[in-house]
């Protein structure tokens, strides 16, 4: 019975193995990078869907071909099997969970690819989409220290990167430059958390166009999400398919979580458009949504990982509005794209 870790030292060279199934290694595409290369910015794991992971962006042709000769060469090793401490037993497909707990591969696979569950070797391709999320989180577990380092943006450097000064504007001009983000056809909601669900808050949905006249004295939130003209309940039922992605934590700090942004802007490529200051202990970062379900569900598990609101991937949900003033403080964007 083949060793999976022995199979990626083939394939990778030397791996500086950190636990029973995933080490740093040399990045494939190395000679791509653009940036300098550190010893931990390349990582290999073979437990769920064996991945290569870099923090370098340039690199990601060169990563994509080996993660597909990887997951080929070990689907030909059949079954495999892996010791872990305790007597635990860690097979293909299983996923090394935080904490040391085995997500076993037939949880994965329910529910998909019933034809083949009497089949007598479990593939990759048995375990579908869940197998895949579910290593994406494993896989953001075993780099989150290892973000935050390589990633750090605290919010002073936020605020000098960014491409138009705006946190010295007055309230009215934030909330102009702000506006100026959606496109001129949108219906924006603006309002308190409860100004929603009843005919008379329909005046809480309205055109950009008059949001601009009237200003943000209608509440101190707003939605990632643009509505359908007609509204007056802020649900994502209601929602017209324009949207942003807002990411903020309540756990990490303003000085950390920014690293978050910036992982998301340089290495996904999720354009960040503005980074909001709550007037409170978080920051709000808008950024392009995910094109698809499929993406949104991983890049919600890797964000839930490093500390982010798992809350504000629904549509509808409230978040803060710059140029409104939360007790006595200015909600102001800190970065604006240009």
């Amino acid at each position: 019975m083949s060793d999976p870790r022995t199979i990626a030292s083939r394939i990778l060279g030397a791996i500086d193995w950190q636990n029973e199934v995933s080490g740093f290694c040399q990045c494939p595409g190395e000679s791509l990078h653009t940036h300098g290369n550190g010893k931990k910015d390349c990582r290999v794991s073979v437990d769920g869907a064996p991945t290569v992971f870099c923090f370098h962006s340039s690199c990601i042709a060169a990563v994509s071909e080996v993660n597909r000769r990887l997951r080929r060469v070990l689907a030909d090793c059949h079954e495999w099997e892996i010791a872990l401490p305790g007597g635990r037993v860690l097979r293909n497909g299983d996923v090394l969970q935080h904490g040391g707990e085995v997500l076993r591969r037939e949880l994965l696979a329910q529910g998909h690819g019933a034809s083949r569950r009497g089949a007598r070797t479990w593939s990759y391709e048995q375990g579908g989409e869940r197998l895949v999320v579910e290593t994406v989180r494993a896989l953001a577990e075993r780099c989150r220290p290892d973000l935050l380092e390589t990633f750090h943006w605290p919010y002073d450097r936020i605020l000098a990167d960014s491409p138009l000064q705006v946190a010295g504007r007055d309230p009215e001009d934030q909330f102009r430059t702000w506006l100026k983000l959606w496109p001129a056809h949108c219906h924006v909601w603006i309002g308190d958390v409860y100004s929603s669900g009843k005919p008379e808050h329909r005046t809480h949905f309205r055109p950009v166009s008059d949001w601009y006249q009237i200003g943000p004295v209608m509440g101190n939130y707003t939605c990632g999400s643009a509505f359908k003209p007609g509204s007056f309940s802020r649900s994502n039922a209601n929602c017209d398919g324009t949207r942003f992605l807002v990411v903020e934590s309540d756990s990490l700090a303003k000085d950390e979580v920014g690293a978050v942004f910036a992982y998301l802007n340089q290495r996904l490529h999720f354009n960040l458009h503005a980074v909001i200051d709550t007037a409170g202990k978080s920051l709000h970062g808008g950024f392009d949504a995910p094109r698809s379900g499929r993406i949104e569900a991983q890049l919600k598990a890797t964000l839930t990982v490093f500390g982010c609101d798992p809350k504000l991937f629904t549509y509808s949900q409230p978040v803060r509005v710059p140029g409104a003033y939360r007790n006595g403080k200015m909600q102001r964007l800190i970065w604006l794209k240009s």
